[in-house]
């Protein structure tokens, strides 16, 4: 068994490509060596700041010959068919011999194929599944007429401790790989994967990403250790964040972790900013701290909320005789950041979001949908017609736009509604104002959480705005795609909803119209793409309910037309659940089956009337009397409690009993057998009151 080891050798490769360009490898290569036939143990992908490693262990040396009998025409077949055949084998008829295949007389070519070095199949096609992964963003360099990611500045392949020297647009693969950019730039001779991997470690460059992953969380915790034990009035913590730590480890391949510290007068800045930009401009990692205290027992424990710490951690991508001189050059350029954002921050404080409100008629929300200030005048509507008593929520809906035109969220737009609360808390408003203001875009994931009652009554107008003025423009999602995040929108709304337990006027169906209505100024739209909105958060309700409850009870259950309220239809299905997991429940779904069978494919209305002239057997009374006491009195019940309505149905059970027992449905009078079924109909229409039982 054999090893082949590639490496594509270029400039910097961005480092939020590198994990996606791992998995594609991956599959390229497995794909490509089964199609060759080339047997192999295992693929190994090593993707860095500059280099794309393939590790191939286990693969065959060669591909041993084999003879192959291909069938053609039947013998007596026309002359052309024959000479086709032997034209798209590149033979001629001589070469043919003859088989008998059930019976029948074939013609066949019977070839050999001879051995296959490995090498020579690597050396005519290695180039194939490198070019077969599409960057994200490529480009061409030079004269060159290849295209990548960034430019390829050496290929390394090496199989069996050989160089296979395949071309690669202007490039031939070599046996040499490189050290680190800056403390080790040396060729280094490569011979095989163990001693390849050593060499570029004694060289400054960790190849395997997890390890570098791995050695930046031990340098972090290493630092934070050392912050605790020098500061100790503090407990000091890293602020988590996962995608940064990805990104970093993608950009050095020696990590080395250093901190720093941040001059005081930039802590005036809201903690949010001072994250942003050592986040967004130095990918640096915020160091947050609680006060220590000391109990009665003369215990210590930590007190009050984390507050952003006076320090900084950085990744360096080399190792220094003297890292203060890498610190305090890192500290410039972060202060320089700092002192943008803090006259950002400063300038905006200058202006009131009432102010800035004034040019939001200079906002573009969709080019089909106005300007933000338009937006913000449903939004008044919206909430008025959610909850009639909620004037602070109106007056946070009047500017909650407003910090989009401001200077520091110019500078960082992911912290929308942030910047508004730190505005707002500036300028006296009251603490639930700024509060709305800040949460109103949550939830903006499915791990993000839910705001509060008061802030989430403007976050629910805000979304339900946005999804039906962004489906009236005609941008549903397809597939897959959803660039504006509709999908995200309508789970926001069923757990704002849900997790406030909101039940009143909270009424999706009512909702949407309502939203849709302040939007008929601008937008035509029909009764049908209304309707459409409503079925697209119906659809999401399905499948956030699917989680929790069996997908028929969800899908018998989530029914807006006839349940509007996403609380109600909540408690309807905890209370199918339960229902359906005794005895009783199953019961009562088996007589419901058979009622349904009995129907079949009828075509019978249950809202039509009973035939008067046909005189009905008692049992029919019976169970007639009983749809007509219970029509309305099991839905009023279902809104109030589905445990009671579901136990209120179960004594339907003794009358179909009866039912079944002395009534003959399928009478030979075709006029009594349909009022029999329509008996039965109706009957079924009781269930279907509650929950559709058809799908159960």
């Amino acid at each position: 068994m054999s090893e082949l080891l590639i490496e594509l050798f270029s400039e910097e490769i961005p480092a939020m490509m590198q994990s996606k360009a791992e998995i594609a490898y991956l599959n390229i290569f497995t794909k490509y060596f089964q199609e060759k036939k080339i047997g192999f143990k295992d693929i190994k992908i090593f993707v860095g700041p500059r280099r794309v490693v393939i590790y191939a262990d286990g693969l065959d040396k060669e591909i041993k010959g084999q003879a192959i009998s291909i069938k053609g025409p039947k013998v007596g077949s026309p002359e052309l068919a024959i000479e086709g055949f032997c034209k798209s084998n590149n033979i001629n008829q001589a070469d043919l011999v003859i088989q008998e295949v059930k019976g029948t007389k074939c013609y066949f070519y019977e070839k050999e194929i001879t051995t296959q070095k490995i090498t020579d199949i690597f050396l005519k096609s290695l180039a194939e599944p490198i070019m077969e992964y599409v960057w994200p963003k490529s480009m061409y360099w030079s004269d060159y007429k290849i295209k990548w990611v960034r430019p390829l500045k050496n290929i390394l392949c090496v199989f069996d401790g050989e160089n296979i020297p395949f071309k690669l647009g202007h490039l031939t693969a070599n046996d040499i790989t490189f050290g680190h950019k800056f403390m080790s730039p040396k060729e280094i001779s490569v011979k095989n994967f163990v001693d390849y991997k050593k060499d570029l470690k004694d060289n400054f460059v960790m190849l395997d990403r997890s390890d570098r992953i791995q050695e930046i969380e031990d340098g972090l915790k290493i630092k934070i250790d050392y912050l605790n034990e020098n500061y100790k009035s503090f407990y000091y913590s890293i602020n988590p964040d996962p995608a940064l730590l990805e990104e970093v480890a993608g950009l050095v391949e020696w990590p080395v972790v250093l901190h720093g510290r941040i001059d005081d007068r930039f802590l005036t800045l809201p903690k949010e900013v001072l994250v942003a930009s050592m986040r967004t401009h130095q990918k640096y990692f915020s160091v947050f701290s609680n006060p220590i205290l000391v109990d009665a027992q003369g215990e210590t424990f930590k007190d009050g909320e984390s507050v952003f710490a006076p320090f900084f951690l950085f990744v360096s991508n080399i190792e220094s005789s003297d890292e203060s001189i890498v610190i305090e050059g890192n500290k410039k350029v972060l202060s320089a950041r700092l002192e943008d954002a803090l006259y950002f921050y400063n300038q905006d404080l200058k202006t009131t979001l009432d102010e800035k409100s004034k040019k939001l008629d200079k906002v573009v929300f969709h080019a089909k949908l106005g300007s933000m200030k338009e937006k913000i005048d449903r939004l008044k509507e919206l909430v008025a017609f959610i909850n009639t008593n909620a004037n602070y929520i109106i007056e946070a809906a009047s500017i909650c736009k407003s910090d989009i035109v401001s200077e520091v969220v110019g500078e960082f737009p992911s912290l929308q509604g942030i910047m508004g609360y730190y505005y707002a808390k500036s300028e006296g408003k009251e603490k639930s104002v700024a509060i709305a203001i800040r949460d109103h875009y949550k939830p903006q994931g499915p791990s993000d959480s839910v705001p509060s009652e008061k802030a989430g009554l403007l976050a629910l107008a805000d979304k339900i705005d946005s999804l039906c003025g962004l489906m009236l423009a005609g941008e549903k999602p397809t597939g897959s795609k959803d660039p504006y995040a509709l999908r995200r929108l309508a789970l926001g709304i069923i757990r704002i909803i849900l997790e406030n337990q909101w039940v009143g006027n909270v009424n999706i169906t009512e909702l949407v119209g309502e939203s849709c209505k302040l939007y008929s100024k601008i937008i035509n739209y029909s009764k049908n793409d209304q309707e459409q909105i409503t079925l697209f958060i119906e659809e999401r309700a399905k499948n956030y309910f699917k989680d929790k409850f069996d997908n028929s009870q969800v899908n018998a259950s989530v029914n807006f037309k006839l349940e509007p309220s996403l609380v109600v239809t909540k408690s309807k299905l905890e209370a199918v659940k339960k229902f359906l997991s005794t005895d009783e429940g199953k019961d009562l779904l088996k007589y419901y089956k058979r009622v349904s069978n009995m129907i079949g494919s009828a075509n019978i209305n249950p809202d039509d009337e009973i035939d008067s002239k046909i005189k009905l057997l008692s049992e029919e009374k019976e169970l007639l009397k009983y749809v007509e006491n219970n029509s309305d009195s099991l839905i009023h019940k279902s809104i109030l409690g589905y445990n009671v309505a579901l136990q209120e149905l179960l004594t339907i059970k003794v009358i179909l009993d009866r039912y079944f027992e002395n009534v003959m449905v399928m009478d030979k009078d075709p006029s009594i057998a349909k009022n029999r079924l329509l008996i039965l109909a109706k009957a079924k229409s009781i269930f279907n009151r509650i929950v559709n039982f058809d799908l159960l």
